[in-house]
């Protein structure tokens, strides 16, 4: 029985899977066979298949070898041991004069894989197998392949740093050994080497200054250690991977072998840098000084004379921190302007390898001028040559903070620090979201209940404070633009800082935070929102307006959520309070007397509720409700928001009327009604979420005497709302020609649009200032051409020098004009007049339109946010009778409005709340506690019935609209047959007679439908009965 011979070829295959499945089996044939001449076969064949010219038939073949090797320098009765092996190795692949260099190289490598196999086989660590001679011999041979081609030399040494890493944690280490093998790859010129260095830093740093110093060399590292201070200069042009640093040679010294140059540049960074982030990565490459290693150098530095007795002490050797190594080996070496663009790939690619392994507290130094400046050249533009590596590092920026939170704060820091080369426009600059990435890190993360909640917390904070930082040196740096303060020299950094803490906040909705990180912020927008320093620098007219925006951002955000069982709000204030006390800050808003007097009983009030909340917890909740009122306009009052001084004193007599018992006659839910409308009238999301949190959670609420607060007077402001014209008609109606409506901005730069709104970006009407300053440039314009026509001296802007008229050196004669004169500029005069008059009505009637676009907008906003109280009464209140009187001015509008959102948004409201309504006798009660009122209900609800028939019949517009009224019927039905089932035939014949009307009438716009849904619904009641 012999092996079969075809395993040696499929050694050679392409397929790794086939590779391994032919050397076991090898290996089984070969061990039950058993016979010396099939063994010698298998060495031979096996060693030699490693000269091969396939580079993948090397594979398989050493894959083998290290397997055979094994067992036959262990096998007893056959003569083979790891000196000999390495004596076969090379006759098998030596190189003749003659050979060809397409020859020697395949034989070159085929004695690399040869001796990567012994490696392998871990035979050379074993004391059975080898001796301290054989390992001398190992090193020598490989050293010298190193040094041999340069082509050759990285994977050579590599396979020595793959032994030498073994050997360290072997039984034969040996500090004699040791320096041998490093007197070896001094000898061949590779001690100043990317591999020779690599060796080195294999070696533990506690004994690497020990064994180094016994090396005999004309140029050795300074303190027999690489990472000694004084050597960075040689470390930086050895990890350059050009040249080996030039040794000095004294007259007279034997010449000295050198490494032979490298002739082709790899994409694949040299390997002694995953030695150099492994050695910086761990805490002994953040020490500056290393006892042992200093120990060792006493050891070995003690003077030989016999006459002293005691040793002299040398100094503790220091050693240069990562900040210095970072800047000379890389920042210089691979990123400086004028390098080569292989040079700065190198450099793209070691930075990510620092940054994915270096501990947090050093991240930080990896940003370094050169690097960011490089990073935003090539990322900026994509036709560069490292485009693709520029980009690929911000990506490996962003998912290794993802990866390690802790490394985002550091990273943020340097990429929005201009004496890093970075900057606050490093995002515009590339056209991508780094700086958002960081600072939004948490909004990013797809498991986001894998964050602790103390880590979540101390991220946002110190984010937060990092942009504090900014805006404040920003603020101090600044100088003015204009001579009115109203623009600052870096109000867009402040703007920016601005905009990125909104990014922040909006990141974390997903967490639970507590109060610390808003506190801080809120803060930090309160003093600038509302003060200014006496002796500092202030934020411009610009800023303080957009600081102002992000404060009642920030607070739509929070209004929602409790600090310690009340109101952002109410924190705010009382800060604002705070601030006002402190020395240094004065209000940017100068108070009148009469507006300090209402700001001293706001809070006098918010006090009384703040101790109505501790004493009774069944009010709790309203006092809450009026707190965040309070507070609020108070705030409004703050940023000049002087319409609220009505308000805070309705807020007042309200309060009173309710929590007081006082007995005014005053409809206290009206009142705060009609507070409610005027702050959702606003184009403000912070007041429309403070007008929700009331509505539902006051006036839809039940009081003591389990009524609701809000009655059908207050239902009534809001359907008036719903009947009005969307038009300037409409909107004077509503406010009875107030203007404050009209010009309130969005609280937000960038409002977000609502579900079916028109809500947009504010913008000045052009009347008033703007009407009067077109008009002004028409009649400028007019009186410039008037004046050239009639030769008459004028200003630039339009401005006729009568005094140059009148003065005695004018030049231009008062003469008087002849008929001819006069009607050579008759036509030129009817000229200017028509286009003066064409001007004019021009810009009368854009005014016009812009005036009556703003108000149709308005009008739609007022509706949209009228109906999102409407929809929240119902999913608050489901079954409260009045949701029936919702559906008569909901019919009206769907049927009246010409903006589609807003009729399906009606419509939505009726198909999904009020049609899910269900009457009962409890519930009439609560509003019609007397049989005359409910008969007086009842008969409303039939007079509904026939109205919406009628509405149906006659007006409809569309198929929604009657669908609406079909589907009205059938509830207001539903009902009437619940609180008195006697009135099903009064209902049948109202059908009837609308039956009759549809079937005669060709015009009638009924929809069959209507019939076809009530017959179901009394085929599904007849069967449930």
């Amino acid at each position: 029985m012999s092996v079969l011979r075809d395993h040696y070829y499929t050694l050679a295959s392409e397929v790794p899977q086939e590779r391994l499945e032919a050397a076991t089996k090898l290996l089984s044939e070969l061990s039950k066979v058993n016979k010396t001449e099939e063994w010698d076969y298998a060495l031979n064949r096996l060693i030699k298949g490693l000269t091969t010219l396939r580079q993948l038939a090397r594979f398989g073949f050493s894959m083998a070898l290290t397997e055979v090797v094994r067992e036959l320098v262990t096998k007893q009765d056959y003569e083979l041991s790891v000196e000999t092996f390495l004596d076969k190795i090379m006759a098998a692949t030596s190189v003749s004069a003659g050979m060809k260099g397409k020859e020697v190289r395949p034989t070159l490598f085929g004695r690399l894989f040869g001796f990567q196999a012994l490696v392998n086989s871990q035979l050379l660590l074993n004391a059975e197998t080898s001796s301290q001679e054989t390992l001398q011999k190992f090193v020598k041979l490989i050293v010298e392949l190193s040094g041999q081609k340069a082509w050759l030399r990285e994977t050579a040494m590599f396979t020595l740093c793959q032994f030498f890493g073994a050997y360290l944690q072997s039984e034969f280490v040996e500090d004699g050994t040791t320096t041998s093998f490093l007197q070896t790859i001094s000898d061949e010129g590779l001690a100043f080497t990317t591999e020779g260095l690599a060796v080195v830093m294999t070696i533990p740093q506690d004994s690497r200054a020990r064994v180094l110093s016994g090396v005999v060399a004309n140029k050795q590292w300074k303190h027999a250690d690489p990472m000694a201070r004084g050597n960075l200069p040689d470390l930086a042009k050895v990890l350059k991977d050009v040249d080996a640093v030039e040794e000095d040679v004294a007259e007279g010294d034997k010449a000295v072998k050198t490494a032979k140059q490298k002739g082709t540049w790899s994409p694949r960074i040299p390997f002694v840098w995953d030695l150099l982030v492994r050695h910086f990565a761990t805490e002994s490459g953040e020490k500056d000084t290393d006892v042992e290693a200093v120990e060792g150098l006493k050891k070995r530095k003690k003077t030989s004379s016999a006459g002293k007795k005691k040793a002299k002490v040398e100094s503790a050797v220091e050693f240069f921190p990562f900040k210095e190594f970072w800047k000379a080996a890389v920042d210089d070496s691979m990123f400086s302007e004028k390098l080569s663009a292989e040079r700065k790939f190198w450099g793209f690619e070691i930075f990510i390898k620092f940054l994915q392994s270096l501990p947090a507290n050093m991240v930080t130094h990896l940003y370094s001028p050169n690097l960011m400046r490089c990073l935003i050249n090539q990322a900026a533009q994509p036709n560069r040559l490292l485009n693709k590596v520029s980009t690929k590092t911000i990506n490996t920026i962003i998912e290794t903070a993802h990866a390690d939170l802790t490394k985002v704060v550091p990273s943020l820091t340097a990429v929005i620090d201009e004496s890093r080369g970075g900057g606050w426009k490093f995002d515009h600059l590339l056209k991508l979201k780094l700086s958002d990435a960081l600072i939004g890190v948490l909004g990013y993360l797809e498991t986001p209940e894998n964050v602790p909640q103390v880590t979540a917390e101390k991220l946002v904070s110190e984010i937060a404070q990092t942009l504090i930082e900014k805006f404040e040196l920003a603020l101090h740096t600044q100088a003015t633009v204009d001579d009115d303060d109203k623009k600052m020299s870096n109000d867009n950094i402040l703007k920016w800082v601005l905009d990125k803490l909104s990014v922040l906040f909006r990141s974390t909705k997903r967490y639970t935070l507590k109060t610390g990180p808003m506190e801080d912020v809120f803060k930090f927008l309160l003093q600038h929102a509302f003060f200014k320093t006496e002796t500092g620098q202030n934020v411009s007219a610009n800023v303080l307006k957009l600081v102002q925006d992000r404060l009642n951002a920030f607070l739509s955000e929070f209004i929602s959520k409790k600090r310690k069982d009340h109101s952002w709000s109410l924190y705010c204030v009382k800060q604002i309070e705070k601030y006002e006390k402190k020395d240094g800050l004065v209000l940017v808003l100068e108070l009148s007397e009469e507006l300090v007097e209402i700001k001293k009983e706001c809070f006098q009030m918010l006090d009384t509720i703040k101790q109505a909340m501790k004493q009774s917890a069944a009010a709790k909740n309203d006092q809450y409700c009026f707190e965040l009122l309070f507070s609020m306009n108070l705030l409004q009052l703050y940023m000049g928001e002087t319409e609220t001084v009505g308000v805070l004193e309705d807020l007042k007599v309200s309060y009173v009327e309710i929590f007081g018992k006082a007995d005014d006659g005053i409809d206290t839910s009206v009142v705060l009604t009609e507070i409610i409308l005027s702050f959702v009238a606003r184009k403000s999301t912070l007041l429309k979420k403070l007008s929700n949190i009331v509505w539902e959670s006051f006036m839809c609420a039940e009081n003591a005497e389990g009524k609701l607060n809000v009655n059908s007077a207050c239902f009534k402001l809001l359907f008036d709302v719903l009947a009005s014209r969307e038009n300037e008609e409409g909107q004077k109606k509503l406010f009875e020609g107030e203007a404050e409506y009209q010009g309130e901005e969005s609280d937000e730069t960038s409002a977000q649009s609502e579900s079916g709104e028109s809500e947009s970006e504010s913008e000045d009407t052009p009347e008033g200032p703007e009407g009067a300053k077109l008009n002004e440039m028409v009649e400028k314009e007019t009186t410039i051409k008037l004046a050239n026509a009639l030769g008459i001296k004028g200003d630039y802007d339009g401005e006729v020098k009568y005094d140059d008229l009148d003065s005695d050196d004018d030049q231009y004669e008062s003469e008087s004009m002849d008929d001819e004169q006069m009607m050579a500029i008759d036509g030129e005069l009817a000229r200017i007049f028509q286009e003066r008059r064409n001007a004019l009505t021009e810009n009368s009637t854009s005014k016009k339109n812009s005036e009556s676009l703003l108000a149709k907008e308005q009008m739609l906003l007022f509706k949209n946010r009228v109906l999102d109280l409407l929809d929240s009464f119902s999913k608050v209140q489901p079954n409260s009778v009045y949701n029936l009187s919702f559906i008569r001015p909901i019919v009206l509008l769907m049927n009246l409005t010409k903006d589609k959102n807003l009729g399906m948004k009606a419509h939505k409201l009726l198909k999904t709340r009020i049609s899910k309504f269900k009457c009962s006798d409890e519930e009439v009660k609560k509003v019609y506690e007397t049989d005359e009122d409910v008969a007086e209900f009842k008969q409303t609800l039939m007079e509904l019935v026939t109205w919406l028939q009628f509405q149906a019949g006659t007006y409809s517009s569309s198929h929604a609209h009657g669908a609406a009224c079909a589907q009205s019927c059938i509830i207001a039905s539903k009902c009437l047959i619940a609180i008195d089932p006697e009135t099903l035939p009064q209902i049948i014949q109202i059908y009837c007679d609308t039956l009759t009307k549809w079937a005669t009438e060709p015009k009638n716009r009924i929809q069959a439908n209507m019939f076809f849904d009530f017959i179901n619904w009394l085929g599904t009641k007849r069967t449930s009965q």
